[in-house]
């Protein structure tokens, strides 16, 4: 079997189709693929000069697209990630062999699309489950991103707005310049501020979104229709939430240092249900809890943790909740990694 290089340029250029991106892992991690990847790569090379506009004959820019588009793939589905180490291991593998300094590349352009000359340069930051980090912005804005999220920026804002895009939860802090709103576009809301400090919450996995006003004002709408519509306007203290299968929101007012403690490492939970909680805990430990008992589906919890590791959040849990778990531990893959953590979560009657 050799290696079909059109699949390979198809899945660069976006058009890929279900399975090709486990099939080109697996040839990049074969080493009876070697012979064929030292031969054609540069075929590969020249298909795509024809559709994309790459200069200069580096092969480290079409494994980086590779990598950057895998990278994205995996983020924005959880559920059929496959070994990321193993394939960046790989990578390293085809570099090597078609001589190319590719650990560099990968440090300096990861994330970022390559513009013409007349184009924006866009840079992408990915937070992987478990993780939190911050981030600066050329006009001066900062923030933080919660696990689990990734944020898509200009790296200079043109024209007459500031736009980003964000898949997750983010806390922004805007700079002023009330001749150019920042707009934060999610999946189905947008949030025009001017210089403004809010939280977002915007998880493509869950049934709402979050905006929550800490100071400033903003303005939201909703994306219906290929249309902006005007959603609402909140004040400081309050959250907007927005239900897309109800094609509707509420509004009410919340202590904004509950909202935003995440950022300041502090998971907590206040009235919440159960299966919130859970998924908060998956993100935050990047582990796989999984409710075994509907009883526990209604329970609501409030609580704060600090600095707590992942045993001792359930040992707290477990203590002050009706619940018991078991630790499955970590299943290891073929290729020697090792799966998350698996925990399964029973109801205790009292």
């Amino acid at each position: 079997m050799e290696i079909d290089f059109n699949l390979i340029k198809r899945y660069i250029l976006g058009e890929q189709k279900k399975g090709d991106k486990d099939q080109i892992i697996n040839w990049f991690t074969d080493f009876r693929f070697e012979k064929d990847i030292r031969e054609k790569f540069h075929h590969l090379w020249n298909d795509l000069t024809e559709y994309t506009d790459l200069e200069d004959c580096e092969g480290a820019l079409i494994l980086g697209k590779i990598y950057s588009r895998i990278k994205k793939d995996e983020f924005r589905n959880p559920q059929v990630r496959t070994g990321m180490k193993r394939f960046i291991n790989a990578l390293q593998k085809v570099a090597a062999i078609l001589f190319i300094p590719l650990v560099t590349y990968l440090l300096i352009t990861i994330g970022r699309d390559t513009p013409s000359s007349t184009e924006t340069a866009y840079s992408e930051i990915y937070c992987p489950l478990g993780t939190r980090t911050s981030f600066f912005l050329k006009d001066g804005s900062t923030g933080w991103l919660n696990g689990g999220s990734y944020l898509k920026f200009p790296t200079e804002f043109r024209g007459k707005t500031r736009e980003v895009h964000l898949e997750g939860e983010a806390y922004f802090d805007v700079a002023t310049n009330p001749k150019k709103p920042f707009i934060v576009r999610g999946s189905h809301t947008s949030v025009v501020a001017h210089g403004t400090s809010f939280n977002v919450q915007a998880y493509s996995d869950d049934p709402d979104t979050r905006i929550t006003l800490v100071t400033g004002n903003v303005n939201l709408y909703v994306r219906k229709d290929g249309k902006n519509l005007p959603l609402a306007d909140i004040r400081p203290g309050q959250m907007c939430t927005y239900m897309p299968d109800k094609r509707r929101c509420r509004v009410e007012t919340v202590n904004t240092q509950y909202v935003t403690a995440w950022k300041d490492g502090r998971l907590t939970f206040r009235d919440e249900s159960f299966p919130m909680i859970v998924k908060k805990i998956n993100r935050w430990y990047n582990a796989d809890l999984n409710i075994m008992d509907e009883a526990l589906r209604s329970y609501s919890y409030q609580a704060t943790f600090m600095d707590e590791t992942l045993d001792e959040v359930l040992k707290l849990l477990e203590f002050s909740a009706p619940i018991k778990y078991k630790d499955l531990g970590r299943k290891k893959r073929p290729d020697g990694t090792f799966e998350k953590r698996r925990i399964e979560i029973y109801y205790k009657p009292s």
